[in-house]
C-alpha cells in the first residue's frame, strides 16, 4: 500500500516536472512595435499565431507570450495590450478567447452567431472557450451560454 501511494506522488511529481521544464514565458514592453526589435522566442512564435494576431487584434501589442509543454502536447498562450487573452492549441489554432471588449465576430461560428443574433441582439462575447466537445460563450452581460462542436445551442449555463 506504501509503494503504491509513493509510486503515485512520485509520478505526479514527475508530470509537474515535466510540464514546468518546457515553458517558456515572455513579456514584452507594450512600447515596442517594430517586431524585429522582439525576443527570439517571440520570433519563434508559430506563424499562424502570428498571422492571427495580425489578422484579428491589428492594433494590439503583444505584452505576454508563453509556449507549454503539456501531456496534450505544446500549447500557447498570448496576451495583449487591450486586455485579450487567446490560448492556442499546438497547431496554432485557437481554443479560448476572452476580450472585455468584445470577441471579434469573425472569431464566432456561424452557427452561434445567429443564435446570438436572435435571442441577445447588440451584446458582445466577453470570451468563447472550445472544451471538448461544446462551446462556451459568456456574454458582457454576465449570461453563459453551452453550444455543442456544431454551433447547436445545448443551455443557459
Amino acid at each position: 500500500m506504501k509503494l503504491n501511494k509513493l509510486s503515485l506522488a512520485m509520478l505526479f511529481a514527475g508530470t509537474l516536472l515535466f510540464q514546468a521544464n518546457d515553458k517558456i514565458s515572455l513579456k514584452i514592453d507594450s512600447e515596442i512595435s517594430n517586431p524585429t526589435n522582439l525576443s527570439t522566442y517571440y520570433q519563434q512564435m508559430p506563424a499562424n499565431v502570428k498571422s492571427f494576431l495580425a489578422k484579428y487584434y491589428p492594433k494590439a501589442t503583444v505584452v505576454k507570450y508563453e509556449s507549454k509543454t503539456t501531456l496534450a502536447g505544446k500549447k500557447y498562450e498570448v496576451k495583449l495590450n487591450s486586455g485579450a487573452e487567446i490560448d492556442f492549441d499546438k497547431n496554432g489554432n485557437w481554443e479560448e478567447i476572452s476580450d472585455k471588449q468584445g470577441v471579434p465576430e469573425a472569431l464566432i461560428p456561424a452557427k452561434i452567431k445567429t443564435y446570438l443574433d436572435q435571442k441577445y441582439k447588440g451584446v458582445k462575447v466577453e470570451s468563447i472557450d472550445k472544451d471538448n466537445n461544446k462551446i462556451k460563450v459568456d456574454l458582457l452581460n454576465d449570461i453563459d451560454l453551452e453550444f455543442d462542436k456544431n454551433g447547436k445551442f445545448l443551455r443557459v449555463d
